[in-house]
């Protein structure tokens, strides 16, 4: 799990839902892959969640109803952690007892999936709490809102944007957070590959107190750029040590050139923004998107316009999750960013 909550959280979450249950818990169900919720070898307990289990699914990961699924039969009900995606197809329903709970985490969501209206919803004690007609649920969000550890699943800070820009010699970091809630400090953590990272510096909070509802702007930068795609993320530091980390973005960074190449949101939907600048104009450059196999899924061809150019990547069938590369060819010279979509 790469993003959101970091593994130890998810964690200890998992345990306090399981101290805070009446008995003793059947078994952790952690969803490995994309998949039919009844199908048992996709759940890590080898059998599809049952009674009293608990049920996380990771980021990255959807799991989908396809089928009714009734556990209000339960002495004790199964509770549900959702980093990833929950989806229901044509018109089913998931049934909870009274003592079952769903914590939504950041970045993690519930989805409507096919079927519309009241045709699929989650009940719980008898009470319809989500359904189809309402839309998509995102966290951080309780079902029910007065779940006993709902307040676990808030983050401390509201990130409303994360950029990177190179310049010559450093590169330029600005992030704004929204709202701010016991926060201390932020690391800023640095990476070549987008999976080993080192902390290269830390900006204190700006909130008086560690408390803001108002927007608030921060900047730093990052004087060691290595090698010719930088990937950074934030480590948000809470008062009390917790911390979670954003999203990771990445810089192209080619100082011979002066080119910046930088692919924003990532992690995203499927869509996403290539901005390139730096580069006289009328210089011809492609853009192509490979998935993990190599097969190119989008191509497109321009010219440099106002030594920068734009150019919004919407492939023509929708991406399903996973890693790809996104590949600026610019004089026979290729320069490749990694794109995560989940």
């Amino acid at each position: 799990m790469k993003q959101g909550f970091n593994n130890y959280k998810i964690f200890l979450l998992v345990l306090v839902i399981l101290a805070s249950s009446l008995s003793v818990r059947s078994a952790l169900c952690v969803a490995l892959g994309n998949g039919d919720w009844n199908t048992a070898a996709n759940w890590s307990c080898g059998v599809k969640p049952a009674c009293g289990d608990s049920i996380v699914i990771p980021v990255g990961i959807t799991v989908t109803i396809t089928t009714q699924q009734d556990y209000t039969a339960c002495g004790t009900g199964p509770d549900l952690v959702i980093y990833g995606t929950l989806k229901f197809d044509n018109g089913n329903k998931l049934r909870l007892p009274c003592n079952s709970q769903i914590y939504i985490m950041p970045g993690g969501s519930i989805q409507p999936g096919t079927g519309g209206g009241n045709s699929n919803n989650i009940e719980i004690c008898g009470d319809v709490l989500w359904k189809a007609g309402d839309g998509p649920l995102t966290g951080p969000s309780c079902l029910p809102a007065t779940s006993p550890f709902c307040n676990s699943v808030v983050l401390p800070v509201e990130l409303v944007s994360f950029t990177g820009d190179a310049k010559d010699g450093f590169v330029d970091l600005n992030w704004i957070t929204a709202t701010e809630r016991n926060s201390s400090h932020f690391d800023i953590e640095r990476s070549s590959d987008a999976s080993a990272f080192e902390k290269t510096g830390t900006v204190l909070s700006k909130a008086i107190g560690g408390n803001s509802n108002a927007a608030i702007a921060y900047n730093t930068t990052d004087n060691l750029p290595v090698g010719k795609v930088i990937y950074y993320r934030l480590k948000q530091v809470d008062t009390d040590n917790t911390f979670a980390y954003s999203g990771i973005i990445s810089v192209n960074y080619i100082k011979s050139k002066n080119l910046k190449f930088v692919v924003y949101p990532n992690p995203n939907k499927g869509e996403f923004t290539a901005d390139i600048s730096g580069l006289e104009n009328n210089h011809e450059i492609e853009i192509s998107l490979k998935d993990s196999n190599g097969k190119i899924i989008y191509h497109s061809s321009f010219f440099i316009q106002d030594q920068g150019s734009k150019l919004n990547i919407v492939p023509e069938n929708k991406l399903s999750n996973g890693i790809y590369i996104c590949t600026l060819t610019l004089e026979g010279i290729e320069y490749n960013v990694k794109v995560v979509v989940n």
